[in-house]
């Protein structure tokens, strides 16, 4: 009864594996970059975080799945049978997480763009100009409106394609570190089963003389 728990916990997380990694694939080669054709910044920058987001919970769940799977056949193999390859898989299912910590190692910390600096300068200015406004006079407050309009246009100019593009670009290498990280796990899973089989045959020959 264990063996088959243990058999079924072996598919579920190879299976899972196998579609993290390919899902990781997909979007750092395929669906990601395409988003770059979109004609114009605001629409790539609203289409790629509303992407990143569902794909980031999807992969999340497939990396729970995929790495607790491995360590519970670890934790049901008999006592002879639980090969440190199940654990070491585990440790590189979870390892993926660790994607957007190892990249700036790898390809360099990323830079902030003119834009993204910008950016943070109006958002330092709106902020110090609701201050002022908390104790302005009716006056300041009359002022306020043309502020608020001028704030109003720095709105439309903060989707910047240079911005959109880092922030795409970092993703990109995010997903490879991630698709490198899971494929080591996955042929390890596939090496680590084939073993086990070849390891029963011999075993069950044995028996039947």
């Amino acid at each position: 009864m264990a063996s088959k728990k243990v058999s079924t916990l072996k598919f579920v997380g190879t299976v899972s594996l196998g579609l993290l990694t390919g899902t990781s694939y997909t979007l750092s080669a395929l669906t990601i970059p395409s988003l770059l054709e979109l004609p114009s910044a605001s629409a790539a920058a609203k289409t790629f975080r509303s992407l990143a987001s569902t794909a980031s919970t999807h992969l999340t769940t497939l990396t729970g799945i995929s790495g607790s799977a491995f360590l519970l056949a670890f934790v049901l193999s008999p006592r002879g049978y639980r090969h440190p390859y199940l654990v070491y898989t585990s440790l590189f299912c979870f390892g993926t997480r660790l994607a957007e910590t190892v990249t700036p190692y790898i390809f360099g910390a990323p830079t902030a763009s003119p834009a993204a600096q910008r950016r943070a300068a109006r958002a330092q200015a709106r902020r110090e100009r609701a201050n002022r406004r908390m104790d302005s006079s009716y006056e300041v407050l009359g002022e306020s409106h043309s502020d608020d309009g001028a704030s109003g246009e720095e709105l439309d100019d903060e989707v910047n394609g240079e911005e959109v593009r880092n922030e795409v670009d970092l993703f990109l290498r995010n997903q490879l570190v991630r698709t490198a990280i899971s494929g080591i796990g996955l042929m390890m899973a596939i090496v680590g089963i084939w073993g086990d089989g070849a390891h029963e045959i011999p075993d069950a020959l044995y028996v039947e003389l």
